[in-house]
Formats: structure tokens, C-alpha cells, sequence
């Protein structure tokens, strides 16, 4: 079944008396993360139901659910990062003989 991008959501709810949180998405890479999450941390996430056009629903701790904006990099210094990112790549490729 086709659905399209706009249509695929992840809707996160949670209310401030339970400790938990609901996580309804069609996302896969988070669905396969949150199916990891279910079987090496069970007694705390849980997949909830499977719904027929593919979207997964799970419940995980309220502490879980995080907002990170990231950083503000200037130019100059997203430059560095970029520079030191290759010298690291090509270290670790001639360590492996690549």
C-alpha cells in the first residue's frame, strides 16, 4: 500500500500524570530502533499494535521522548569539523590497509 511522505507521521503523545509515553510512527529507521529497544529493554518499551498500512505504535518511558535542536556551527568552524571528519576517515582507512 502506497502512502504518501506527507501522510507517513510520527505522532508522539504523553500527559504529565503517567509515566509513559505513546509513539505511533511509520517511520522505519524509528521503528526499527524502538523494535531493538523492545527486545534488549523489554520491561521498559513495549510495541503496543501493528496497524495494516505498516505504522507501529509503542509505549516508552516519558523520559525517553527528547527535543535536541543541535548545534550553530559558523562556517569556519563547520569547515574544521569537515577537515578533521576526512583526516579521520583516511587515518582509519590506511590503519585498515584501505
Amino acid at each position: 500500500m502506497y502512502i504518501p511522505l506527507e501522510e507517513r507521521e510520527t505522532i508522539i503523545t504523553f500527559n504529565e500524570k503517567e509515566p509513559t509515553a505513546s509513539v505511533y510512527t511509520m517511520n522505519g529507521a524509528l521503528i526499527r530502533k524502538l523494535d531493538g529497544l523492545t527486545t534488549t529493554r523489554a520491561n521498559e518499551a513495549r510495541r503496543v499494535k501493528t496497524y495494516p498500512d505498516g505504522a507501529q505504535e509503542y509505549e516508552v518511558p516519558k523520559k525517553w521522548v527528547k527535543v535536541n535542536a543541535g548545534l550553530i556551527l559558523t562556517p569556519e568552524e563547520r569547515e574544521r569539523r569537515s577537515e578533521r571528519g576526512r583526516a579521520n576517515r583516511f587515518a582509519q582507512l590506511a590503519k585498515n590497509g584501505g
